[in-house]
């Protein structure tokens, strides 16, 4: 089986979503404390944003997202957070953050913050604002900007924030040198480690686990083998962390099999995925470990490495 590629779009509506908290604490501390309302959560407008857009939306795949966000000010109940994740550079980014800009504000009427994270590795491509200009009519158009490659390591890892992991997953990938699977799986499984010390909630691990995982794609199936392998050692987990459904709406979108969707979301047998088989697999085929090392390092039960290596259980 090959290995699942997950675009990077996905894997950044997905997080977003499941950390937002954590994402408005890290770009809008200030904002955060002081403004808003978190005990009402939050409402993303993805389909709305999507309506508004109808033939964009088949041409090509943002990482967008539209957010309702409660306010604490009496005066004002709500207000919508406009979020673009840009990992290349576009000659008519600033346009489009425009047009959306005033396609929200006219269709709902309310005080819109729009912010644009630069993912991309050309550290002269930054676009902040968007100008127009015909004879004596003008307009600009400002938004709030976070470029990556303008960042230190030290600048990203804030404190007690897990949407850190997420920033400095992002930040190694656009160093070309780190890209090796030899490489990536030094680092992630030092971000794995970091996750592990810093004692987040199960649902936060679980989603920036799988981000670190995809985000950037191993040549080798191998190597995300002995990644997974790393991440049960450290989490002692008996399987690995599920997928967000993000991720298996995409693993559907490209067609692969059923199997390895349900592999992937609820496991198999005794909670067991299809990844840990393929493990098992391996390690049985290098002749290097004998049944009881690998159930040791796998974290199952000799029973089922003996059903792996007689047949009995397949990775289907």
């Amino acid at each position: 089986m090959d290995i699942i590629t997950i675009s990077q779009d996905t894997l950044w509506k997905g997080i977003i979503e499941d950390l937002f908290e954590d994402f408005l604490w890290y770009f809008y501390p200030e904002w955060t404390s002081k403004e808003v309302d978190l005990n009402k959560g939050f409402e993303f407008l993805d389909k709305e944003l999507e309506d508004l857009f109808p033939s964009e939306t088949k041409k090509r795949r943002f990482a967008d997202k539209l957010v309702k966000i409660y306010l604490s000010n009496g005066e004002e109940a709500w207000m919508l957070l406009h979020i673009e994740v840009q990992g290349y550079p576009d000659a008519k980014f600033a346009e489009r953050m425009f047009n959306y800009f005033y396609r929200i504000k006219d269709r709902w009427k309310k005080n819109v913050m729009a912010l644009a994270i630069f993912t991309d590795a050309d550290t002269k491509y930054h676009q902040e604002q968007y100008h127009y200009q015909y004879q004596k009519t003008r307009l600009t158009y400002h938004f709030d900007t976070f470029k990556l490659t303008e960042k230190t390591y030290q600048e990203l890892d804030l404190s007690k924030n897990p949407f850190s992991i997420v920033m400095l997953t992002a930040k190694k990938a656009l160093e070309q040198q780190e890209l090796t699977d030899d490489k990536q799986l030094i680092w992630k499984t030092m971000l794995v480690r970091k996750l592990k010390e810093a004692k987040y909630s199960t649902s936060r691990i679980r989603n920036i686990l799988n981000f670190i995982r995809f985000y950037v794609r191993f040549t080798e199936r191998e190597s995300l083998i002995e990644l997974d392998k790393s991440i049960q050692q450290i989490f002692k987990q008996r399987k690995n962390m599920g997928i967000e459904e993000a991720i298996l709406n995409e693993v559907e979108e490209k067609g692969i099999k059923k199997g390895i969707e349900k592999g992937i979301e609820k496991g198999i047998e005794q909670g067991i995925t299809m990844k840990t088989i393929q493990g098992i697999q391996n390690l049985l085929k290098r002749g290097k470990y004998t049944p009881k090392e690998i159930a040791e390092d796998m974290n199952v039960s000799l029973d089922f490495v003996m059903k792996v290596k007689n047949g009995e259980v397949k990775n289907t």
